[in-house]
């Protein structure tokens, strides 16, 4: 069964979404305080967290860099009530999957989390060591190691680069990664795409493979 950590601080709103993730199959360790959401992950092995970016006790960001130093393979999004765009690309420069606000339309967050983790489960064993040049890509463990350096991907930075290394040299079309990984084009998935080429083009900045912008287009590994 996949397991779920979900971290809020609203004892109303956590006891009615823990709930229906149950009603929906899903077993959910729910988790008021960050420090019971560390102590969690750490005797835990999770499939994905949802988290609440407004907690009292620190911000959701500050458990997803705990998150991404203890477990840096596991998936999550943010929920919060605040919808300004620089929060949002903010939450993405951290490793989010998602970002949703509050409201939050329970069907919507549930059918979010299938992708995603129907997305990390898509991937196949011929394609657990994907290289180019002197960059290589282990899809399995989401660890891309550019010339001899290892770093652990968040799982969408872990199917961009898949996208690209599966075809170098090749235009892969701006709408083509915005349709299987984001589900939209408008310009919020668009800026959010380019943070996340931005920080792969950190990570290969010592190799000697790129990522080419092709003007409205697309990119190209080479």
């Amino acid at each position: 069964m996949v397991k779920i950590l979900l971290v809020e601080d609203d004892k109303s709103f956590g006891y009615v979404l823990s709930e229906y993730m149950k009603l929906k199959n899903y077993q959910v360790i729910w988790k008021e305080t960050v420090s019971q959401a560390i102590e969690a992950l750490s005797n835990t092995q999770f499939n994905m967290a949802v988290l609440d970016i407004n907690l009292k006790q620190a911000s959701g960001f500050e458990v997803a860099q705990m998150i991404r130093s203890e477990v840096p393979n596991l998936p999550f999004v943010f929920l919060t009530a605040r919808d300004l765009k620089i929060d949002q690309l903010k939450g993405y420069q951290f490793g989010a999957e998602e970002y949703i606000t509050k409201p939050i339309d329970e069907e919507v967050l549930i059918a979010k989390i299938e992708a995603i983790l129907s997305r990390n489960s898509s991937k196949t064993s011929e394609e657990k060591e994907l290289i180019y040049k002197d960059v290589m890509l282990d899809v399995e463990k989401r660890e891309l190691n550019s010339n001899g350096i290892t770093h652990n991907l968040t799982q969408r930075e872990n199917l961009l680069m898949r996208y690209l290394i599966l075809k170098p040299r090749e235009l892969v079309s701006r709408k083509l990664i915005l349709q299987n990984l984001w589900d939209s084009e408008d310009e919020f998935s668009r800026n959010s795409m380019d943070v996340y080429i931005s920080r792969l083009r950190k990570l290969l900045s010592k190799s000697n493979v790129v990522i080419r912008n092709v003007h409205g287009k697309g990119f190209i590994l080479e």
